[in-house]
């Protein structure tokens, strides 16, 4: 499948790096509010749960309209 001809595929194919601080997480949702004051929706299916309040840097790909989490760089 050629991702760049088919706009209808809902993960985009470039990664983003976030930090900042989790707000919601619960279920298959969550929210990373950034060090820039940006609130980004995310996917958590499959991860672990993580407190509210904790500081992540994360890699993400935008799956419409949320990102998926590609995987968490750091903690704390």
């Amino acid at each position: 499948m050629d991702l760049e001809m088919n706009t209808s595929y809902p993960v985009e194919p470039d990664t983003h790096v976030f930090t900042g601080t989790v707000t919601v997480w619960y279920g298959d949702y969550g929210e990373l509010l950034t060090d820039s004051g940006v609130t980004v929706p995310l996917l958590t299916r499959g991860l672990p749960a993580v407190p509210v309040g904790m500081r992540l840097t994360l890699v993400a790909r935008k799956f419409k309209p949320l990102f998926q989490i590609e995987k968490v760089v750091k903690r704390g």
